[in-house]
């Protein structure tokens, strides 16, 4: 009786570890393919380092630029979650018109642009830039209500940090 004992837990250990592992590789494939993504994003929108500008500021298509503001938005109550992602895809295919794969691309491109300074509120600045020139009244009030639609996803509402920047945000547009 012992030895069946003793058989059943080398092979429960067995199985467990076996599952760990699994587990492992599946994180480590999913933290690949969102790498992929965005040196894919990247490169279909053609930021080139060597023109001696910052990546905020050399960000000439609006939809980029929008997403890049969903994105800092999202950050600023920590890492963007998997619901984040997901509602500023959603959100760029709506607003945007923009296929999934295109709003994907447009949200990777976006993370990477959030991710070129620590601050979420300098990167909605920098951002913010070039769009005051180029959207209409219109399209910056649809650009405001993104963010508040993006930002009201976790919790339900604005945070007290998102709540000052969206007011930060639309000074800067009127």
């Amino acid at each position: 009786m012992h030895i069946l004992l003793g058989v059943l837990g080398v092979v429960g250990g067995l199985i467990f570890w076996i599952w760990k592992i699994k587990n492992a590789a599946s994180v480590a494939r999913e933290v690949v393919d969102v790498a992929d993504d965005v040196r894919a994003a990247v490169r279909r929108f053609g930021y080139r380092r060597g023109s001696g500008q910052h990546p905020l500021e050399a960000v000439e298509d609006t939809r980029l630029a929008a997403a890049g503001i969903l994105v800092a938005f999202a950050k600023m109550d920590g890492d963007c979650t998997r619901d984040q992602i997901t509602a500023i895809q959603d959100e760029c295919v709506r607003v945007f018109e923009a296929s999934n794969t295109d709003a994907e691309q447009f949200t990777s491109y976006g993370r990477w642009l959030a991710q070129q300074l620590s601050n979420p509120d300098e990167v909605v600045r920098k951002l913010s830039k070039n769009l005051k020139k180029t959207l209409t009244q219109d399209q910056r009030k649809e650009l405001l209500g993104m963010v508040e639609r993006v930002s009201a996803v976790e919790g339900g509402a604005a945070s007290d940090e998102q709540k000052l920047a969206l007011k930060r945000l639309s000074e800067s547009f009127a």
